[in-house]
């Protein structure tokens, strides 16, 4: 993958942290007066960062397929 490619992963994971972010600051915000939608705040939460794990692996990878001589598998 190119620096391109690897750039662009780690934009999407800087935005899937920052909708983690406003998703949590919501989850707040409904507490305690709406405990059902504070909660369905907070599995958007926890499921973008189950995404942002992802995208940390695929980084980590591009990262080190990089550090890798031209031609080695």
């Amino acid at each position: 993958m190119s620096d391109t490619a690897l750039d662009d992963l780690k934009k999407i994971r800087a935005a899937f942290a920052e909708d983690r972010r406003t998703h949590i600051k919501e989850a707040v915000s409904l507490l305690p007066a709406n405990r059902h939608a504070a909660f369905q705040e907070a599995r958007e939460a926890l499921d973008l960062q189950a995404e942002i794990e992802a995208l940390d692996r695929a980084i980590s990878d591009e990262e080190s397929l990089a550090d890798r001589p031209k031609g080695a598998a």
